[in-house]
């Protein structure tokens, strides 16, 4: 096995995205490994309806490249990508927010904890 098909495992199942530094509502995230291919089912908290997004993980490092951004692996509980907020739900008006994603939980109580020493270069421990 190699490690993006590693990296890819470490990412499936069901995720909760929380936009930093804006009140929108939650990124409700499914995802799918297959070999080292991610297929991520998307919708916004309270919506029914959503997409479908594909992926590719990374050799060298726990991250996966979607679109023109970079989904970075923090522990096992989270994962960011910055500017992934484009404004969806802005009516395409304002800035790209970060967004932090974690295990359905407790990890949702930390991901702007998380954010915070992501983003300030600091260990991330969990």
């Amino acid at each position: 096995m190699s490690n993006a098909e590693k990296h890819a495992a470490l990412f499936a199942g069901r995720w909760i995205g929380e936009t930093q530094g804006y009140d929108a509502p939650a990124h409700v995230w499914e995802i799918a490994a297959s070999g080292q291919s991610l297929t991520i089912d998307t919708r916004w908290e309270g919506e029914a309806r959503g997409a479908r997004l594909h992926a590719r993980a990374l050799e060298d490092v726990p991250a996966f490249a979607l679109e023109d951004k970079l989904a970075v692996l923090v522990g096992s509980q989270h994962f960011v990508i910055r500017a992934w907020d484009t404004n969806d739900t802005r009516g395409g008006v304002g800035p790209h927010y970060d967004v932090v994603f974690s295990r359905p939980g407790v990890a949702e109580l930390q991901a702007y904890e998380v954010w915070l020493r992501y983003t300030a270069g600091l260990p991330t421990e969990e």
